[in-house]
């Protein structure tokens, strides 16, 4: 049996240091082209969800999208597993194939390292929107 703790794989830009979800292509900040993987766990946070009664072809419907806060503050777009969890609520993901899989965090508030990350925690969005 493993203790293994399930991990992502984000990248680190290593010109300016930015954090972002891992690509083919340069930094989405700064353009250079060489950036390192580091693993992160699996925890994050719903920002924004989204149901599609008719998705693209090849897609079940109603086809569950979540927009997630994973750690260093970079987000992604994840399929949703079951049914659509709540903004603000923990989730676990995982990367199938190019895909990534959001489902429900089951554990416990003292599992989850609730009270760790203030960001992670916050709830809406982080910025004004124009007036």
């Amino acid at each position: 049996m493993s203790d293994a703790v399930p991990t992502l794989e984000l990248s680190r830009c290593e010109a300016c240091h930015h954090r972002y979800v891992p690509t083919d292509g340069p930094c989405p900040k700064c353009g250079a082209a060489r950036a390192q993987p580091y693993p992160v766990p699996d925890a994050g946070r719903v920002v924004a969800v989204t149901e599609l009664a008719y998705p693209a072809p090849g897609w079940p419907a109603p086809h569950r999208l979540a927009l997630l806060e994973v750690a260093d503050g970079v987000r992604l777009l994840g399929v949703i597993d079951g049914p659509a969890p709540p903004v603000g609520a923990p989730v676990r993901v995982r990367l199938d194939g190019a895909t990534y899989r959001v489902r429900a965090d089951e554990a416990s508030p003292s599992e989850r390292g609730e009270g760790e990350s203030p960001r992670a925690r916050r709830r809406g969005p982080s910025f004004e929107p124009p007036r």
